[in-house]
């Protein structure tokens, strides 16, 4: 953008491509906030020159819908995401791609703003007309089964969750290196869903991989990488390991009120889990001191 003279936080019109792009990449460097500015502003100049079916204003609804969720505005996502699904649903056929992918993202807004049944339904919907057009290994069809299966862990059923991931995992340890991020996601979800299921020793195994490999390959205050060290802190602190499990806490809380607003749900969760560990650390260390008198 620098070499087009284009300023990167005031939208040019007439280079609406260029700033689509440029959110992206905002969006994987984990600069969340930035992206939705500059979204909204090329959303705001599209609604006023396209029809609300033209395929340019849609997607670039459905990609601020995106980012909202992964700035924590859930509702926001949901609500943009509805109407982008309702018209897609009523100019493109069923197993279009770009039908599908907003479905598959209206599913994930739907599971953050907790309407489970929701994301199941309308996520096996999906996932059945992929697993009719893609073959196994399909990273939009192993995509889609990743999301059904967290879908399945928020709806009780751990098990359907747990078989389901065993096999994306799988798959992606044959086409994937051990560093790519969906590959790295699926872990971190199967791992969720080991625990769910009371197999802690599977989930801190394969999710300890996971931190390793995203510490040395993402930055620190990349979302992913957070919420890996996030869910590994929690686990650890279940398994008595109380040490670790703090210090890697404070780390996340650290670095998370240093990139997210006061009010972002992954920033109040982390807080909350810091203070609870902080707390019965205190409390553990009171008892041991009554203990030896």
């Amino acid at each position: 953008m620098r070499n087009l003279k284009l300023d990167p936080f005031v939208v040019n019109a007439g280079w609406l491509p260029v700033y689509d792009l440029s959110s992206m990449n905002l969006v994987n460097c984990g600069h969340i906030r930035t992206a939705v500015s500059l979204l909204e502003q090329v959303i705001q100049i599209r609604e006023q020159t396209l029809a609300e079916d033209h395929p340019s204003r849609l997607d670039s609804q459905h990609e601020l819908a995106r980012v909202y969720q992964a700035n924590g505005q859930v509702k926001e996502a949901v609500s943009l995401l509805q109407q982008v699904v309702q018209i897609k649903e009523q100019t493109l056929a069923e197993d279009h791609p770009s039908r599908l992918a907003s479905q598959h993202e209206l599913a994930r807004a739907y599971q953050a703003n907790r309407q489970v049944k929701e994301a199941v339904s309308l996520l096996e919907q999906v996932v059945q007309i992929r697993e009719q057009t893609l073959t196994e290994d399909y990273p939009d069809r192993l995509a889609l089964q990743h999301v059904l299966a967290g879908a399945y862990q928020a709806n009780g059923q751990v098990k359907e969750a747990v078989s389901l991931l065993e096999q994306v995992v799988q798959i992606d340890k044959q086409t994937l290196a051990e560093d790519y991020p969906s590959r790295l996601d699926s872990q971190h979800e199967l791992a969720r869903a080991y625990q769910a299921n009371g197999q802690v020793k599977e989930a801190v195994s394969l999710l300890e991989k996971v931190v390793q490999i995203q510490e040395q390959t993402l930055a620190k205050d990349h979302p992913s990488r957070l919420d890996s060290q996030y869910k590994l802190a929690i686990i650890l602190w279940y398994l008595d390991r109380h040490h670790a499990a703090l210090q890697m806490m404070k780390h996340v809380v650290e670095v998370r009120r240093k990139v997210l607003d006061s009010s972002h749900p992954a920033r109040t969760n982390s807080e909350d889990c810091l203070s609870y560990f902080k707390g019965r650390t205190n409390d553990i260390s009171r008892r041991r001191g009554e203990e030896r008198k």
